[in-house]
């Protein structure tokens, strides 16, 4: 297959990239600056006007492009993180709309997030479940219903995994994480009762790929394991893993004075069970958090 992806030079889409070539697929990465070359793609189009860039010839498209979650809350930040998800999603559902219709992409597989389903505590929460409150649940919601302007009318397939936390050595919060750790100034946040829908990044780069080359898979997807740990298992296996202890807690309260009410980041427990990739047979590589960071980490 050829397939287009947006955000490509980025953490997951880079792993895609190596993923789908491996897979035998070609990639097309799509760049907001002009003439950059992105490892692992056959050619890289401009993005820098997502209405009016070129989709034609892909049988798929992956959109990864957004603002980080990641950095300080202010309220520029946020305008950047949802602005850039909606409008810009939007946008490229318009482009593919002014493709004509045997030649439009045949599927559309928007990043979304786990945070749609907000703090919900031990509840097991699979993809029918309805959305939680917070910032980021309407950043989501309102994400995946621009995504889906795609399937209801352009009839293109549109799959929206909902990734959880990443654990990758180039990227995500992992990379920070592990430093801190090692410094032994790591520790549970708040409670260490939240449940944390974590993957690892091979297996991201698998889920996509499965999205946009399985026929039968549509709507959300919950991208995380199947037993997610909470923060305090989680905490215990990254301090094992870099051979430190890990003793110093950050308390709820520090945590709620972030600004911008950027603590649901760390805070909310999602206990997603992934029941769609389940039923789409869906083989993880990493389903133990220990193996997973041993992987990551002293390899």
């Amino acid at each position: 297959m050829r397939i287009g992806i947006t955000g490509a030079s980025g953490f997951i889409g880079s792993a895609i990239i190596g993923r789908a070539n491996a897979d035998g697929h070609i990639a097309i990465g799509f760049s907001r600056s002009a003439g950059k070359i992105i490892p692992g793609c056959e050619e890289v189009r401009d993005f820098s006007d997502p209405e009016n860039a070129d989709y034609k010839g892909l049988d798929a498209i992956i959109h990864l492009a957004g603002e980080s979650i990641l950095g300080v809350w202010t309220s520029g930040k946020k305008k950047r993180i949802y602005d850039s998800r909606i409008d810009g999603t939007a946008a490229l559902v318009r482009g593919i709309g002014k493709i004509e219709q045997a030649k439009r992409p045949n599927a559309l597989v928007c990043a979304s997030g786990i945070g749609y389903y907000g703090d919900r505590g031990d509840d097991v929460l699979d993809e029918e479940e309805d959305r939680g409150f917070g910032f980021l649940a309407k950043v989501v919601e309102d994400w995946e219903e621009a995504a889906q302007v795609a399937a209801e009318k352009h009839d293109v397939r549109v799959v929206t995994p909902r990734i959880g936390f990443v654990l990758g050595k180039s990227g995500g919060a992992l990379k920070v994480l592990k430093l801190i750790f090692k410094c032994c100034l790591g520790g549970r946040l708040g409670s260490g009762k939240q449940w944390m829908p974590w993957v690892h990044i091979d297996d991201i780069a698998g889920i996509f790929l499965k999205s946009a080359t399985s026929d039968s898979m549509s709507g959300p997807v919950n991208a995380a394991v199947p037993n997610p740990v909470n923060n305090r298992e989680f905490t215990k296996a990254l301090a094992g893993a870099v051979g430190r202890p890990a003793f110093i807690p950050t308390p709820a309260f520090a945590l709620k004075m972030l600004p911008g009410g950027m603590s649901e980041m760390f805070l909310n427990s999602q206990r997603a069970n992934p029941a769609a990739l389940k039923l789409a047979e869906y083989k993880w590589e990493f389903t133990d958090v220990d193996v997973a960071l041993a992987d990551l980490i002293e390899s």
